[in-house]
């Protein structure tokens, strides 16, 4: 690094001491301005200063990124490289112990990388104090589907139409070179932070070109700013109302539109791109983005007569696949089938990216499940073959109708809803009896495990879901040491009510059994069934050789007052020959637990037990919950360089 030395003497003397191996080279902190001492020419005194960088990665919704990569690089050294993890707050904490008080200032790259997240970056200038402070990354979900649009299909589809248009736009000016070189570096050579510094030039020699913001913007974007970008957006749109340019407010909207979508703010991405369409009414891209919108909304059929527009505007690449999306969603899975047909033509599904692969999946599944034989489920029994099944349901009083049923679920799905949306992140003691039986029902083998049960509250796209980690009695992440043993670990109990939530009821159908009264709570008794064509929550039951998808159905016990979900069982809709499936049963006792902390009780599972018949072996385990605690995933002053461990249960 080059350094401007005023006294003469003092650069002999700073010379002197390089040689001499007395001062270590200090690469990306920049050097200050060094006062000398004529009476001591020869060596300042060696001081050391403590920088702390610390800071937090969330989601678009302000949630924590949980255990991500952090990159952390003051300089060109290796020496000044850290690499750290984000804890179950989603913060990190590193300190550097650099040399030399007159190294003034510390400029800090930070890279953020998580599995099921788009990488984020970002350059902090601590200036010229001598104090940091809190950084915040946001990254954006990487969901992986066709469900949302890339980041990069974004820059490229949109920016290749604006870099046709600045060919003959007049307001570039004398940033005509700037531009060309910004749009070589992000378009061609796929170097977004080298464009954003020819761009900005450009900028600075062209500030009425409305394009050229917009194109910075969307190099911002792939640089990973996304503040920075939604800030040239904001100016872009100021010149578009003031030159009232329909196309630039159109395309503006398309992108303010996009932002939103991958917020999950969908009403909001809906405005911005219907205000587009009104501006353009043809754009193929705003009427694709349009239907992938409603998709999101999961309002199938508009999206799906958007996505048909788009396609006979001229967009018949992607806009077919949402199509094919929407049609499979709406439950007409030969329509999907034959839109897909068309996308693909005779090429094999191989050749073509992941997303596609699995939308052919789907759709061969739920094809190969309309086309068995319909299975004798809840729903159609008769009440005596449902009690000689299900014994706890001999005292129950049979329904004399359907009327009362929607009501129900009305109220059920409202409750589940609020649930899930109110969710407090909680701790308890969880006990784990797993067993191997034998063919006479008799314990071959028993193990029994003790752990911290951890839900945290973690956003989707229908609401908050929940994620859950189990610690030992340190507090340190853990699993079960029976799955080594060959016994079958099974958890994800708290999230069995959704199949009664809003979102996802038209996925089965239900049925009212009638009233009963259990653990004193009476209680209305409503089946239900998973349909082939609409099920969203379709789980996958992976083996080491197959990989299938399971509907179930089951019964569940509500209470006729609160509506809240006292008792859940769920089996299979039906055996899985080929895999060797026979039985999966889950049943879940739920109990109130209050907290001081909380205005009202939470529901949760207090005991749940799960019968699992695969490959001719029965499993069985049981799960006791207790001492539940709220877990504050806040931290206050303090900073943890580790994942934070969960406190201790106590009695």
């Amino acid at each position: 690094m080059p350094m401007k030395m005023r006294d003469p003497a003092f650069k002999t003397a700073f010379l002197s001491a390089v040689l001499a191996g007395l001062f270590p080279v200090l690469l990306w902190p920049q050097m200050g301005a060094m006062p000398t001492n004529p009476a001591m020419p020869s060596i300042r005194a060696i001081e050391k200063h403590r920088w702390h960088i610390f800071g937090k990665v969330v989601d678009f919704k302000g949630e924590p990124v949980r255990q991500a990569d952090v990159h952390i690089d003051l300089g060109y050294g290796v020496k000044l490289i850290r690499d750290v993890q984000t804890d179950l707050q989603g913060r990190f904490s590193v300190e550097y112990e650099l040399e030399f008080t007159t190294f003034k200032t510390v400029v800090a790259k930070l890279s953020v990388d998580r599995e099921g997240y788009h990488a984020a970056h970002e350059i902090v200038d601590f200036g010229n104090g001598d104090k940091t402070w809190e950084i915040t990354i946001t990254m954006r979900e990487d969901t992986g589907d066709t469900e949302e649009l890339a980041e990069e299909s974004l820059v490229n589809e949109l920016g290749q139409k604006l870099r046709t248009d600045l060919e003959t736009d007049e307001t570039v000016g004398s940033g005509r070179k700037d531009l060309a070189r910004g749009m070589q570096e992000l378009f061609d050579r796929q170097e977004p932070v080298k464009a954003v510094d020819a761009l900005n030039q450009a900028m600075t020699k062209s500030p009425d070109c409305v394009d050229c913001r917009m194109l910075l913007g969307l190099a911002r974007l792939k640089a990973g700013g996304l503040n920075g970008a939604a800030r040239e957006f904001t100016d872009a749109m100021k010149g578009a109302d003031a030159k009232n340019n329909n196309l630039q407010r159109a395309r503006l909207n398309l992108i303010f539109g996009v932002l939103e979508d991958w917020k999950g703010e969908y009403a909001k991405a809906a405005g911005f791109l219907m205000q587009a369409k009104v501006q353009a009414p043809n754009d193929p891209l705003i009427l694709r983005e349009l239907g992938r919108t409603l998709i999101l909304q999961k309002n199938f059929e508009a999206a799906e007569d958007y996505l048909g527009q788009a396609i006979r505007a001229g967009d018949s690449h992607e806009a077919k696949i949402l199509r094919t999306q929407a049609l499979l969603e709406e439950g007409d899975t030969r329509a999907a089938s034959a839109q897909l047909t068309e996308y693909m033509g005779n090429r094999p599904a191989t050749d073509f990216p992941l997303p596609v692969r699995n939308l052919h999946t789907q759709i061969l599944a739920r094809l190969k499940l309309e086309s068995s034989s319909k299975v004798s489920s809840v729903l159609n029994q008769p009440l005596l073959t449902l009690v000689a099944s299900i014994p706890e349901l001999h005292t129950v009083e049979p329904a004399a109708s359907q009327d009362q049923l929607a009501a129900i679920l009305a109220k059920t799905g409202q409750d589940v809803q609020d649930f899930f949306q109110n969710f407090s992140n909680t701790m308890s003691a969880e006990q784990v009896r797993e067993t191997r039986l034998g063919k006479k029902g008799e314990t071959k083998d028993l193990m029994e495990e003790d752990f911290q049960y951890l839900l945290l509250a973690k956003p989707e796209r229908w609401g908050v879901g929940l994620e859950e980690y189990r610690t030992d009695k340190h507090g340190d992440r853990t699993g079960s040491k029976g799955l080594d043993g060959g016994f079958m670990l099974t958890s994800g109990f708290a999230s069995a009510s959704l199949v009664f939530h809003p979102a996802y009821q038209s996925g089965a159908a239900f049925r009212l059994i009638g009233q009963q009264t259990i653990a004193g709570h009476h209680c209305y008794v409503v089946a239900f069934a998973q349909s082939p064509e609409k099920a969203q929550m379709v789980e996958r039951f992976n083996t080491d050789q197959e990989s299938i998808l399971v509907l179930f159905q089951g019964i569940a016990w509500i209470d006729s007052n609160s509506y809240k979900i006292v008792h859940l069982r769920s089996d299979l809709l039906s055996p899985q020959p080929k895999i060797r499936l026979e039985r999966q049963t889950t049943e879940i006792t739920y109990q109130p637990v209050q907290f001081k902390e909380l205005a009202s009780d939470l529901w949760l599972p207090s005991e749940v037990a799960v019968t699992v018949e695969w490959r001719g072996r029965t499993f069985r385990n049981s799960h006791t919950y207790s001492r539940f605690k709220l877990f504050n995933t806040e931290v206050k002053e303090k900073r943890e360089t580790e994942p934070a461990p969960a406190p201790p249960l106590s009695d």
